[in-house]
């Protein structure tokens, strides 16, 4: 009787053993954490390159549509803009600024910069040119 209660505990120690191996119900692709394991894009960067595609700037993704409508949401909060519109020409970009009523004429030459620098500084690829209408 204790031979079999022995090779019952030697059982269930290999048993036990075999569970912990293989994981205890862990599913395919993943590891101990739950968390699967990423693949990335065969760019030579890990996939940094395709980390976040519709900032300003990334030319692979970017059109005329798409830059309008970024280009505009960029200036909507410059103080004294209330609405815009922007053509383009090639890599000119013309904006024309709608500004807030009641804003001073000494204050629309500041307005205008402000707008003009936002642009610059998130659309490099484009010549910005910046004018206003009440």
């Amino acid at each position: 009787m204790r031979k079999h209660w022995k090779a019952m505990g030697f059982t269930f120690a290999l048993l036990s053993a075999v569970v912990l191996i293989t994981g205890c119900g862990n599913n395919a692709g993943t590891n101990a954490n739950g968390v699967r394991p990423q693949g990335y894009s065969d760019d030579g960067y890990l996939g940094m390159t395709n980390n976040r595609p519709r900032l300003p700037g990334h030319h692979a993704v970017t059109n005329y549509g798409v830059d309008n409508v970024s280009m505009r949401e960029a200036i909507e909060n410059v103080p004294g803009v209330a609405d815009s519109n922007i053509t383009f020409t090639g890599a000119d970009a013309y904006v024309t600024i709608k500004l807030e009523p009641g804003l001073l004429a000494r204050e629309i030459p500041t307005v205008e910069q402000q707008a003009a620098t936002v642009l610059r500084f998130n659309y490099p690829r484009y010549t910005i040119h910046v004018t206003s209408m009440k």
